[in-house]
């Protein structure tokens, strides 16, 4: 009797540790398909502020910075001006010479924008995911 006793308390111990290791693999999973999300919605900000500085230049404008909805999430963008430069190969560098060669279409001069696009994406939970990454928006350049 003493060991049918052990034996089920051992059975019980074993049963309630394979159940435990279940729910926390569920939870496991669970967390990483929020984290997965948040970071999926962090790097549609980034889409969502390269489109924002392509519209910008199109219209004159400054590219604004400010929340988005990505599906639903909300996305915090900053966009940064971070230099203005000349292209390479544009009118100057050939010192105005009017160049006809491989660089025909970019003789006519042109100006390098560069911007800072940060995305920061928060989960329901405790996630969050912060993307930055570097845009270089061209503007002037006829192509002949």
């Amino acid at each position: 009797m003493v060991t049918v006793s052990m034996i089920l308390i051992f059975m019980m111990i074993i049963a309630i540790v394979a159940l435990k290791l279940m729910l926390r693999g569920t939870g496991v999973t669970g967390s990483s398909r929020r984290y997965l999300t948040v970071f999926d919605a962090a790097e549609s900000g980034i889409e969502v502020g390269m489109l924002n500085i392509e519209s910008a230049a199109a219209s004159g404008t400054v590219p604004t910075s400010g929340d988005v909805n990505v599906g639903n999430q909300t996305v915090s963008l900053v966009i940064e001006h971070i230099f203005t430069g000349m292209v390479a190969g544009a009118n100057i560098v050939f010192g105005g010479t009017g160049y006809e060669g491989v660089g025909t279409g970019i003789s006519s001069g042109g100006t390098a924008v560069y911007y800072r696009i940060e995305s920061n994406a928060r989960g329901p939970v405790e996630e969050q995911t912060i993307l930055e990454t570097a845009y270089r928006k061209i503007v002037g350049i006829s192509a002949r």
